[in-house]
């Protein structure tokens, strides 16, 4: 996976503080980066920072954010955390995983996201509907839910490459093993459950 994104990164953009990008990985839960990307630009124009979010009127942020699933409870989530940053924190994103799932709309899968991507803290490896799936196909885990594909996971690969294992299988869902397929360009066809069955595509 490595060999075929070289480099990987999130695909979140328009960001440039931790707490914007906190506020990306928050927003792209069920939703795609492309639908995150595009409400991004208008809301960080116009809340930039935590204490300007943290004082923002739940309307606005439901209209800048509604072409993304589940506006409405983001929407919340994204300005009670910005309260919290301001009057707990200084207006600064905790950097531990443990401080970070205190925070609304924020979960195990979106801290390790978060402290991963920006800090290589390998505390634990981000699990989402592309990690789970790839897994799955390859045999690495049985399971379906997210923290337990993330024991398997972690069993699996050494602490210290924890932190790249999301961006890896998410790049690879995303582009190679996705959900649906006619035929397969699957790197690993001979031991995938799912692709081995498939004609090999261009």
């Amino acid at each position: 996976m490595e060999s075929l994104f070289p480099n990987a990164q999130s695909e979140l953009v328009n960001w440039d503080t931790p707490f914007q990008f906190l506020i990306c990985i928050v927003l792209s839960a069920q939703t795609t980066d492309k639908g995150v990307n595009s409400v991004t630009p208008a809301l960080f124009k116009k809340y930039p920072t935590p204490l300007l979010m943290s004082k923002a009127t739940l309307n606005d942020v439901e209209n800048i954010i509604r072409y993304v699933n589940y506006f409405k409870t983001k929407a919340k989530h994204i300005i009670e955390l910005s309260r919290i940053l301001v009057e707990e924190y200084n207006s600064l994103v905790p950097v531990t995983t443990k401080e970070l799932i205190k925070l609304p709309g924020v979960g195990n899968k979106t801290a390790n996201v978060f402290l991963n991507d920006l800090y290589i803290k390998n505390e634990g490896i981000a699990v989402d509907t592309h990690v789970a799936r790839v897994s799955q196909r390859l045999g690495l885990t049985k399971h379906k839910d997210p923290d337990k594909i993330a024991k398997d996971l972690e069993k699996i690969y050494p602490k210290v490459d924890w932190w790249k294992i999301n961006r890896y299988f998410v790049l690879y869902g995303r582009y190679i093993c996705r959900a649906n397929m006619n035929s397969t360009k699957c790197v690993f066809r001979d031991t995938c459950s799912y692709c081995k069955t498939l004609p090999v595509g261009e």
